[in-house]
Formats: C-alpha cells, structure tokens, sequence
C-alpha cells in the first residue's frame, strides 16, 4: 500500500471542504489518501476541524465503492460513529451516543437508505437492549429487554408515529400481564393480570393521563366485582360484589380519603335495603328499608360505636311513629304514637331486654324532631353525583354495576 503526501490547506480546492478555515501560513494537513499498489484508494483520513488530527477514516473496497465509514464526532481521538456500506448503500450504523467510544445504538437500513430498525444498549451490557422497528421511516414496534432476560419484556406498539399499545412482562417469565392502551398517544386504559395466570383481572381507564375508574375480579372467575372511582387522587366512589352472586351489592362514598355513605343489599335479594352515614370515619346512622317497598321504614342512631336511639315507620306513611332510646347499647325506652297524628302516646320502659313499665300518653311531644322517611331511589340519585363523567371509549364493558336508578340491583 502506498501512502501519497498529504493534500494541504492551499493546494486543491476540494480538500478544503472537508476542513475549517485555517491561516495560509500553517500548511497543516486536512486529509490523507492510501492506495493499494495498483492505484486503487483503500482509505481517506481527513481533518474536518483542522485541529491536526485524523477524526473521519473512510475505507474502500477494490472497485473504489465505500466499505465503512469511521468518525469522531467530539474530536477526542476516538471512533464514536461507524456506518458499515454494501454496494455503496448504507446498511448499518453503530454509534456510541455518550461519545465515550462505547458502541451503545445500531441502526439498520433499508435498500432505499431508510431507517429499518434500531438497537440500543440501555442497560450497559454492550448489546442491544431495546429494538425498535420502522415501516416508511415511521416507528411501528419497540421491543425491551428489561432485566437481562432472554425475551423481551416490553413492547411497545406504534400507531402514525404515536404510542398505542404496551404489553409487559413485570415478572420476566416471558408472558406479558401488563397491557397499557393509547388513544393519539394519551394513555386511555391498562389491564393487568396479577396473578399471572393469563387472566386480565384489574382493568384502569384513564383521562388525560390520570386514573378515573379501576374495575378488578377479586375471585378470578372473569366478572368485574370492585370498581373504584377517582377524582384527581383521592377515591370517591366504589361499588363491590362483596357476596360473590355476579351483581354489586355496596355502593359507597367517600370525602377526603373516608367514607361518608354505604348502600347495600343487606338481604342480597337483588334489592338495596340499607344505607349506612359516616362522620370522621365512624358510623352514626343508619336506615333500612325492612319490607321491600323501596322505602326506608326504620332509621338507627349511633355513638361511638353503640346504638344511641332507633325510629321507625310502622304504616308505611313515611312518618316516625316509634321511638326507641339506649344507654350504653341497651334499650330503656320505647315510645308510640298509636294513633299515627305525630304525637306520642305511649310508652314502655325496659330493662334487661324486658318492659318493666309502661303508660299511657296524651298527646306527647316527640324526643327528636321527626325527619320523615325517604326512598331508596332518592339516596341512589345522590349518590349517581360522584360518578365522573367517561367518555364513551373508557365505559366499561360492564354497565349494569349497580348504578342503576331504580329499587332492584341490576
């Protein structure tokens, strides 16, 4: 192989375009040329900064066609950039992005020059950790080995450019059980199998990009049997089949991180019965709706802990029309207003769970300042408020949770 003198900065125009602007005076070199006996070049070394030193080496095969292409991209004497040519085509490119000479991206390309896939080492074992795929210059696949594993435990799914799928596998047994949904790019849902049984069992839909409804399968039987509400951070509604028959039978509210309200379907006949109200986390009262008309005929106070008093409903007129008192969770006193006209007019004292009194009253005053019964369906409408808004694609697949308007859980 023959060396030839190296081109300086004055002596041919095209040499200089690979240099930067440099005194007349210096005669430092910008490239160096290497042919092979028969004339052929094999290998150019230029100076694109005309710092004096080689920072691009291109080498030739035997008809003069590039083979590879080596540059330092920082100028610190070390290759950082290498593309690799078949035919003249760039075919492959090995870079170290850090500028540390550690080759850490590779990129592929197509027979029309176009970008077919890139590798990255992520995790500085020196090979590709993370491949992602392009069809017409546009990413469509991204694949992530994320723990060294043998298989890959991220992909990630493209759409014009935009993410809209990722499937993982969290616990590198090489199944995916974590799969996140976009729409234009914004996460809409994600399901996960927990058990890693290749059983979706918790399912999150998203508005812009925050958590508004979780729906989770507590017994893994493919039926939704908790959905939680949120609001910013903070919970705001859940619904649960808490006695596994295949409908939601508790329905509660919360404010501020505690619950305020629970319905149920304490009789778990398909209907909501009870409704209990919650202060500071404690419960205080409680009404039931004892006969199954849809509304409620029977109201429970507490305090602390213990029944303080009890009101009931005894004709269906919506009225209070039995009183009954307690002291340290045991009844004491029971009045009656028997002639259903708001006043009392009998009353019974107990002790030890027996009446040990009682007498007639004329027109009593009540204890309590009567609060006349409601209906079922008017505590469900209330509670219908702390349902936020979805769009149509993030409802669930399972409508029919127990928020229906009507007496009969659906």
């Amino acid at each position: 192989m023959k060396r030839f003198a190296c081109i300086t900065a004055g002596a041919i125009v095209a040499a200089t375009a690979l240099s930067s602007p440099r005194p007349a005076d210096s005669q430092q070199p910008v490239a160096s040329f290497y042919y092979a006996e028969r004339g052929n070049i094999v290998r150019q070394e230029p100076d694109t900064n005309g710092d004096g030193k080689r920072d691009r080496w291109t080498h030739y095969d035997p008809q003069g066609q590039t083979l590879r292409v080596e540059q330092d991209v920082n100028f610190d004497g070390k290759s950082d950039m290498i593309v690799y040519y078949e035919s003249g085509r760039p075919m492959r490119q090995e870079s170290a992005s850090k500028n540390d000479g550690q080759i850490d991206t590779w990129l592929f390309f197509d027979a029309k020059g176009e970008i077919e896939r890139k590798g990255q080492d992520t995790n500085g074992s020196g090979q590709p950790s993370l491949w992602v795929y392009y069809q017409n210059g546009q990413p469509v696949r991204s694949e992530e080995n994320l723990k060294s594993a043998s298989k890959a435990t991220r992909t990630v799914h493209f759409r014009d450019g935009k993410i809209s799928r990722i499937d993982e596998d969290s616990n590198g047994d090489g199944k995916a059980d974590s799969f996140s949904y976009f729409d234009n790019g914004q996460l809409v849902r994600k399901e996960l199998d927990r058990k890693n049984n290749g059983k979706i069992d918790l399912w999150g839909y998203y508005q812009e990009g925050r958590l508004v409804k979780q729906e989770e399968d507590l017994r893994g039987d493919g039926k939704v049997s908790r959905i939680v509400y949120f609001q910013g951070e903070a919970v705001i509604r859940r619904e649960e089949d808490s006695a596994g028959r295949g409908r939601m039978d508790m329905i509660e509210i919360f404010a501020q991180g505690s619950v305020t309200k629970r319905l149920r379907d304490g009789k778990a006949i398909g209907k909501w019965d009870t409704v209990y109200y919650f202060q500071d986390n404690q419960l205080v009262r409680e009404e039931r709706d004892t006969d199954g008309d849809g509304i409620f005929d029977l109201r429970i106070f507490y305090d602390k802990g213990q029944i303080a008093a009890q009101e009931a409903d005894t004709n269906g007129d919506r009225r209070v029309d039995v009183w009954v008192n307690f002291q340290n969770g045991e009844q004491i006193e029971q009045l009656e207003d028997q002639k259903y006209q708001g006043k009392v007019t009998a009353r019974y004292s107990f002790k030890g769970g027996q009446v040990v009194g009682q007498e007639a009253v004329a027109d009593g005053e009540p204890p309590r300042n009567p609060i006349p019964f409601g209906a079922v369906e008017e505590e469900l409408r209330s509670m219908a408020g702390y349902v936020p808004a979805l769009t149509a694609g993030l409802r669930s697949a399972n409508p029919n949770s127990g928020m229906e308007l009507s007496r009969e859980v659906k």
